[in-house]
C-alpha cells in the first residue's frame, strides 16, 4: 500500500489527511489540524508549518510518503479560453500564448496547466485555465523542502472530489457540486464529466444557519444563470451533488429540492474513505477538500496539477535528426559496401543523394503547408470580424430606455474565436428589466449572458446593477434592423371628391387661438 499524506493550511490553520492506497481504494488512517500561532514577520507561519508537518510524520512514522499539497483558490487565477482550432498537441502553446494576452498576471515563468472542455479539433477549442505564479509555488513548497519532504502533487484545492461525481451521475448529464469548506464554497459545474463552469463564494463566518442556508441556495441559483450555455448545449443542470457529511447536508439538501425545483443528493467523502470507523472531527466540513483530493488520487483523476502540467512534447533537434538519418544510411553503405563493394558503390551514392533530396522536397513542403495554413487561418479570422459601428446601433435600438436602465460601462472586443463580446455594466430600476433586455437584444446573431444582478441598497431609482456580456457573431450589414430601409409608402388615391384642403397653421390660429397652441408641438427634451 502506498501512504499518502495530504495537507493544506492557511493563516489560522493547517490540516492533514493520512491514508493507505491500494488499487482504487483509498482507507483513511488519521486526520487532524493544528492552530498556527498569530505571526510576528512574514516567515513565522511558513517556520510554523514546517515544524507541523515534521511532527505529524513523527507521530505516524512516515518516511517519505506520497505528498498531496493542496493549492487554495485565492493563490490561482482561473482563466476561460476560446481557441482556434488545433490538436492536443498545439493546445499548450497555444494556451500559454493567449493566457499572457487575456490577463496581465500572467508572466512566461507562470505554471499554467489546463483542461479541455471539448475533443473536436476541426472546431474552436474551449479549455480551463489555472494560473499558479511561480514565486507563489516556490512559498508553498518552502515548508514541505524544509521538512524533508518532496511534494509528489501540486492540486487546486477547489477542485477536489470529481470522482466521487462519476458513479452518482452518467456521462451525459449536467450536474452542480458544491463543496462547503468552512467558510468557502466551491460550486463546480460539470458536464460530459468535465468542469465547465466554477466559482468560488465566501459565506458569513458568524451567519446563523438559516442566513446560512439562505445564501447557499441563492449562490446556487446565481452558479445556473451565469453558467454559459456555448458550453453546456441544450442541456441545464439536472442535478445537485452537496459533498459533506450527510448528517449535516441533508436539511440543506432537502432546501435546494423545494426551493430550486433542483434535484440534490449527497456525496460522503467520509464514507468512500472509509472514515466511519474513526472519531468524526468537530468541524468535519474543513476535511472535504483533502478528502476529494484523496479520492482523486486513487482514481487518477486530478483536473489541474501544477507539478505535472500538461506541455508541450519537445520535437527531435534537427542534427539529433541528421546525425540518426545519416547514421542510418552510413551503416547501409558499409554493409553494401562489404557485400559488393565493386558493383554497389554506385547505387549506394545514388541512394544518399535521393534520400537527401527527399527529405529536403519534405521539409520544403511542410513549410509551404503550415504557411498556407496560417494565410487562410488568418484571412478567415478577417471574414469573421464584426462591424461595432452597426452592431452598436442595433444594440442602442433594442435596449431599453434610460427610465429603466441605465449603462455605466460598456467594453466591446473581439472574440478569440468568431465575431466579439460586449461586455456592459449598469444599473436597473427592476431585475425584471434584465430579463426582458436579453430578449429583446438576443437573436440568431448574438447569444446574452448576465453574469451578475446584485441589488444595491440605500438606492431609490435605480436599486439593481447588473453585468452582462453579449456575444456577437459576424454577419452582413444589411442584416442589422438599423440598416434595414423601411418600406415604401403606397401612394394615397386621388379622390378630387373626398379630398379636404386643411388650413394653414396661421388660419386655423386665427379661428381658434386656443386649439392652435395646443396643437404646438413642444419641444423634447
Amino acid at each position: 500500500m502506498a501512504q499518502v499524506l495530504v495537507v493544506d493550511w492557511d493563516d489560522r490553520e493547517a490540516r492533514y489527511v493520512w491514508a493507505e492506497i491500494a488499487g482504487r481504494a483509498a482507507l483513511v488512517r488519521a486526520f487532524g489540524a493544528a492552530d498556527l500561532a498569530e505571526p510576528e514577520d512574514a516567515a513565522a507561519p511558513l517556520a510554523a508549518v514546517t515544524e507541523w508537518l515534521q511532527r505529524v510524520c513523527q507521530e505516524y512514522h512516515l518516511h517519505r510518503p506520497r505528498l498531496l499539497v493542496a493549492v487554495p483558490r485565492s493563490s490561482v487565477e482561473l482563466l476561460d479560453l476560446s481557441l482556434p482550432p488545433a490538436t492536443d498537441a498545439e493546445l499548450p502553446q497555444l494556451v500559454a500564448n493567449q493566457a499572457m494576452q487575456e490577463s496581465p498576471l500572467v508572466a512566461e515563468d507562470t505554471i499554467l496547466d489546463y483542461v479541455p472542455l471539448d475533443d473536436d479539433s476541426t472546431a474552436a477549442r474551449h479549455v480551463a485555465v489555472a494560473a499558479l505564479p511561480r514565486e507563489e509555488r516556490d512559498r508553498i513548497l518552502q515548508p514541505c523542502q524544509e521538512a524533508g519532504l518532496k511534494a509528489h502533487r501540486l492540486l487546486l484545492r477547489s477542485w477536489a472530489g470529481l470522482s466521487l461525481v462519476g458513479a452518482q451521475t452518467p456521462a451525459d448529464r449536467i450536474c452542480l457540486l458544491v463543496s462547503p469548506s468552512g467558510a468557502e464554497v466551491d460550486l463546480n459545474v460539470l458536464a460530459g464529466g468535465r468542469i465547465a463552469f466554477s466559482r468560488t463564494v465566501r459565506l458569513p463566518e458568524q451567519a446563523a444557519e438559516q442566513e446560512a442556508g439562505d445564501r447557499l441556495v441563492a449562490e446556487i441559483n446565481r452558479t445556473r444563470i451565469a453558467a454559459p450555455r456555448e458550453r453546456l448545449g441544450e442541456e441545464t443542470i439536472a442535478r445537485v451533488h452537496l459533498v459533506g457529511s450527510r448528517e449535516q447536508c441533508a436539511a440543506i439538501a432537502e432546501r435546494i429540492e423545494q426551493e430550486s425545483g433542483l434535484s440534490a443528493g449527497v456525496l460522503d467523502p467520509f464514507e468512500a474513505a472509509h472514515v466511519t470507523e474513526l472519531q468524526m472531527p468537530a468541524r468535519p466540513e474543513r476535511f472535504v477538500p483533502l478528502l476529494g483530493l484523496l479520492l482523486d488520487e486513487a482514481a487518477g483523476t486530478h483536473a489541474i496539477d501544477f507539478l505535472h502540467p500538461r506541455r508541450a512534447e519537445r520535437p527531435l533537434g534537427r542534427w539529433r535528426r541528421v546525425g540518426v538519418v545519416a547514421g542510418a544510411v552510413a551503416l547501409l553503405v558499409l554493409a553494401a559496401a562489404l557485400y559488393v563493394w565493386s558493383a554497389l558503390s554506385e547505387v549506394g551514392t545514388t541512394n544518399r543523394q535521393l534520400s537527401q533530396r527527399l527529405r529536403e522536397l519534405r521539409e520544403t513542403a511542410k513549410k509551404a503547408s503550415d504557411q498556407k495554413r496560417r494565410i487562410e487561418a488568418v484571412a478567415a479570422w478577417q471574414d469573421r470580424d464584426v462591424n461595432w459601428l452597426d452592431e452598436l446601433r442595433d444594440l442602442s435600438e433594442r435596449f431599453p430606455g434610460p427610465r429603466d436602465a441605465l449603462v455605466l460601462r460598456m467594453a466591446m472586443r473581439p472574440s478569440s474565436s468568431a465575431g466579439g463580446v460586449i461586455d456592459m455594466q449598469g444599473l436597473l430600476r427592476d431585475p425584471k428589466i434584465v430579463v426582458n433586455m436579453e430578449h429583446l437584444v438576443r437573436d440568431g446573431f448574438r447569444r446574452v449572458q448576465s453574469r451578475r444582478v446584485q441589488q444595491r441598497s440605500g438606492e431609490e431609482d435605480y436599486t439593481w446593477l447588473f453585468e452582462t456580456a453579449v456575444s456577437v457573431a459576424p454577419r452582413p450589414a444589411e442584416q442589422y434592423v438599423a440598416r434595414r430601409e423601411p418600406p415604401a409608402a403606397e401612394p394615397a388615391e386621388e379622390n378630387s371628391d373626398a379630398a379636404t384642403v386643411e388650413p394653414a397653421p396661421a388660419e386655423r390660429a386665427e379661428e381658434n387661438p386656443d386649439a392652435a397652441a395646443a396643437e404646438t408641438p413642444k419641444p423634447k427634451p
